[in-house]
């Protein structure tokens, strides 16, 4: 006599198992960094592990075969596991790049709260330390080779927003560090954007910041192309602010990184 499963308990087995190992393979291929912040990675281990032992509790009902069972409802998470099948893990890249906080820019009113998150953490940490009297500088020259301070993607959202709380102690020092190429509607024909895309939780949060570059080579470069960027900063009014930029600049075509993106980590 042939052997009735439970056609139910079987689907949700493999629905558990799928979704399990999908996320395994996000993590061990560390395709998981493009969405999500490394700071969750304990939490999606936790949350694999609860769901293999979900599945496993399953086993036992899967020889227990239930009638008049509907099926209809489970067809919803079949897309979702479809579509991490079938399209490629990609970056996420946010186009709106600003230097330091929106109201330089004159952003709109959609785009400063896409950025708020980010440009809170700016304040707090501005905040923080602007009453402090020591050139904030002077930790970043242990990076320095040579006459550059070569500035690597683990100390870059510090750095960038340090350009700009205490810019005076910036200027007149040489620093590198890998970039995109991005474009403003009010730049000059020899200014572009150094950015870079900084998440904070995920990358619903993902918002551009970057340092403004003036150079004759402009105009050979291409928007959203990686370069190094090196140069020496100045104060530069921009928008009736004074904001960092990036004089006497060097370029240096770049391969993109795996994964392009700066995980803020200080709040």
């Amino acid at each position: 006599m042939k052997r009735k499963i439970n056609i139910e308990a079987s689907i949700q087995f493999i629905i558990l198992i799928s979704i399990a190992f999908l996320l395994i393979y996000a993590m061990l291929s560390k395709k998981i960094n493009y969405y999500v912040h490394p700071r969750f990675y304990i939490g999606l281990w936790i949350t694999i592990i609860i769901l293999i032992l979900f599945a496993l509790s399953l086993i036992s009902k899967i020889g227990k075969a239930r009638h008049n069972v509907n099926i209809k409802h489970y067809l919803i998470f079949v897309i979702p596991i479809a579509m991490a099948l079938i399209f490629p893990s990609a970056g996420v890249i946010s186009k709106d790049m600003s230097m330091g906080e929106s109201n330089l820019l004159g952003a709109t009113s959609e785009q400063q709260v896409e950025e708020k998150t980010m440009t809170s953490v700016f304040k707090n940490e501005s905040t923080e330390n602007s009453d402090s009297k020591e050139d904030a500088s002077e930790k970043y020259e242990q990076y320095k080779v040579g006459d550059v301070v070569v500035i690597k993607d683990d100390v870059f959202a510090d750095w960038f927003f340090d350009t700009y709380a205490h810019l005076d102690n910036f200027v007149g020092k040489r620093y590198q560090y890998l970039a995109q190429v991005y474009s403003k509607d009010d730049f000059k024909e020899d200014q572009f954007l150094a950015g870079r895309n900084f998440m904070v939780c995920c990358a619903a949060d993902l918002a551009g910041y970057g340092i403004m570059c003036e150079s004759n080579r402009r105009s050979e470069l291409t928007d959203e192309e990686w370069v190094t960027v090196t140069g020496t900063i100045s104060a530069y009014q921009y928008n009736d602010h004074l904001v960092p930029m990036f004089n006497d600049v060097t370029i240096t075509k770049a391969e993109a990184p795996e994964v392009g993106y700066i995980y803020y980590k200080n709040y």
